[in-house]
């Protein structure tokens, strides 16, 4: 008898047990997700035409196709450079600007530069283009890719753009073709 009723108080014991560890605790100091029905006050932005505070700026790009750019020739006017120490030369036509500047000053003669975001020593330019045709204005373009040839004497500078590929600063489509020259003298 004793080992009966050792036996049903141990099965009531571990039922009891079993039945608190299967309870589904309530925290009222958290916060949970609910349904909009089981929500109280309006289960929406209270301002609907301002974002919440978690929201983002949609940010549309006003340019939508890809443009060429040909440097150089007819209607361009280039700075002038004071000597072939320019750390940059620009070109410009009409409201169309093209910038390159270089990292340090170039030796004589002929250096190969790839394009990147920052100038570096003499491997590296960077190519900014304001305004270039066929795109919205008050845009402005960063090289990406691409080379540039620059020939250096005593006169003066002639950067050669060959397969420049310039995007926006947050867009990397569509995107700006420099070819051309842009020098000083």
């Amino acid at each position: 008898m004793k080992k009966n009723l050792y036996i049903s108080f141990l099965t009531v014991v571990l039922l009891s047990v079993i039945i608190i560890a299967c309870t589904k605790k309530k925290d009222n100091g958290a916060i949970t997700p609910t349904y909009k029905e089981a929500a109280g006050g309006t289960a929406g932005n209270p301002n609907v035409g301002n974002q919440t505070v978690t929201g983002t700026n949609t940010v549309t790009n006003p340019a939508t196709s890809n443009s060429q750019l040909i440097a150089g020739g007819s209607g361009w006017l280039n700075s002038a450079c004071v000597t072939s120490s320019s750390l940059s030369v620009k070109g410009t036509n009409g409201t169309s600007n093209v910038t390159i500047t270089f990292g340090t000053i170039l030796p004589p003669g002929s250096t190969t530069l790839q394009v990147a975001s920052t100038p570096i020593g003499n491997s590296a330019c960077s190519v900014v283009v304001d305004n270039a045709p066929n795109q919205p204005s008050g845009i402005t373009w960063y090289g990406k890719s691409g080379t540039v040839i620059v020939q250096t004497n005593s006169t003066g500078i002639n950067a050669q753009c060959i397969g420049v590929q310039c995007a926006q600063q947050n867009f990397n489509f569509p995107t700006v073709s420099v070819s051309g020259s842009v020098s000083c003298q």
